[in-house]
């Protein structure tokens, strides 16, 4: 069973305080959620998320960009999701009086256990206002998994294209592409597709901007259910049967 694509949330944003309620896309239980998260600042500034079963994908990086309206921080983190269409709330350390926007995204199939491909994720700063966003390279471990690349790009007005560059093994299509005219600007898209554990060359994403802006690209994956009929079910009960399963081959 491979991980699909299940649907994106809309944008939520503010400019005045230190918390952003966000409401994740009507899903099942056991898929994926991903939120990406902004802030238009160039000081770090922790972003929490609201539980622990929230988890961090990568540790929090500023981008500080040639043009400091396009300055940002991102965030991103994953859970697995027990109710559909939840609101969680996100806060930052420090209410500075900039944009705080983020997104959830869902995706359906990935393995119960551990989501996350172990191929940690990857990403590339371009500090320069430019149209593309540019992503690493990326060698993903598992032979059955949903490459996903996520752009922070420091404007809005953008229409993020239908191909990247290079676009085979993944073949990707675009997932969400969202954007906020809050504050000082700023929109957050993703793009993902299957692979068979091939390594992923660099790629550029062109955002068709009404205004180039500094941006940056993460890669990371989620891999495949090793056993797709436990995939959507309490995990609980999916351990439980891996256990009677291990036992009788005993």
């Amino acid at each position: 069973m491979a991980v699909s694509f299940v649907a994106a949330g809309s944008l939520a944003g503010n400019a005045t305080v230190a918390t952003q309620a966000i409401v994740a896309p009507a899903t099942q239980y056991g898929d994926v959620l991903i939120c990406a998260i902004i802030n238009k600042s160039v000081t770090a500034n922790v972003v929490s998320a609201p539980t622990a079963d929230w988890k961090t994908v990568i540790a929090t990086e500023v981008n500080d960009c040639t043009t400091a309206a396009d300055d940002h921080q991102f965030s991103l983190f994953y859970r697995r999701a027990e109710a559909s269409g939840v609101t969680y709330t996100f806060t930052k350390a420090t209410d500075d009086n900039v944009l705080f926007a983020g997104v959830i995204v869902a995706y359906r199939g990935a393995d119960p256990d551990n989501p996350l491909d172990a191929t940690a994720a990857a990403r590339t700063k371009t500090a320069g206002a430019a149209d593309n966003v540019t992503f690493p390279a990326y060698d993903p471990v598992s032979t059955d998994n949903r490459v996903i690349f996520v752009a922070f790009y420091g404007n809005d007005a953008t229409t993020f294209a239908a191909a990247m560059s290079a676009d085979t093994n993944p073949d990707c299509t675009n997932d969400c592409d969202v954007e906020t005219a809050t504050g000082s600007d700023a929109s957050i898209a993703f793009t993902s597709g299957t692979n068979d554990g091939s390594n992923v060359a660099s790629r550029t994403w062109a955002s068709v901007s009404t205004v180039d802006a500094g941006s940056t690209g993460v890669v990371f994956a989620l891999q495949a259910a090793r056993n797709p009929v436990w995939s959507s079910i309490p995990h609980t009960v999916y351990q439980q049967n891996q256990s009677i399963s291990r036992a009788a081959n005993w």
